[in-house]
């Protein structure tokens, strides 16, 4: 196509869509959202909750496929990966992990009346979030496997990941206003 070439509304939208919904973009908008450092915790871990643990996780990764069609949105796949250290504190215990977690997330791009783009993040479940934990010592493998420490980093990232979809900065990034933005360009 030539610069000046003529097409039709129909084309535009596709072109529009195409162009500006881009995995590229949904990645960095994923990774503006989740910041360069998490922190979880305190949070309640091990049998009877007798152990406090924190996680500390830097973003590493945000790796999201093209776009397929799903109803009348863009789907896009996205994985999250994180690099962490988990520390588990209790009486007579400290232990320390580090690993990483991988969160996917499935995003569905719609187009709203009158001209707005919304995202939709269907957070994970925990059983969804990846978590690979590495203690230095057999004694931290024990307690993070009888203290089902894995599963309870599962259960809070999970949580995390719905409280920070549903955040302020996050709705920001979600709905996006096209005839606002056009509307800034064309005030004199």
């Amino acid at each position: 196509m030539g610069d000046d070439e003529r097409i039709s509304f129909d084309q535009f939208g596709r072109n529009f869509m195409r162009e500006v919904v881009t995995a590229d973009r949904v990645a960095a908008t994923i990774a503006s959202v989740v910041g360069e450092r998490i922190e979880m915790g305190p949070m309640a871990a091990g049998p009877r909750d007798a152990a406090r643990a924190s996680l500390r996780a830097k973003l590493a990764d945000v790796d999201v496929s093209p776009p397929s069609a799903h109803d009348d949105a863009l789907r896009f796949s996205a994985l999250v990966r994180l690099e962490c250290t988990l520390a588990v504190k209790a009486t007579l215990i400290n232990k320390r992990y580090r690993g990483a977690l991988t969160i996917p997330l499935i995003l569905d791009v719609r187009t709203v009346s009158p001209l707005r783009l919304v995202i939709d993040v269907e957070p994970p479940a925990p059983a969804d979030i990846g978590v690979e934990l590495a203690s230095h010592d057999r004694s931290g493998r024990v307690i993070q496997v009888l203290g089902n420490i894995d599963g309870e980093v599962r259960t809070q990232a999970a949580a995390e990941v719905a409280r920070r979809v549903e955040a302020p900065e996050a709705r920001r990034h979600r709905e996006i206003d096209v005839l606002a933005m056009v509307d800034d360009v064309w005030r004199p």
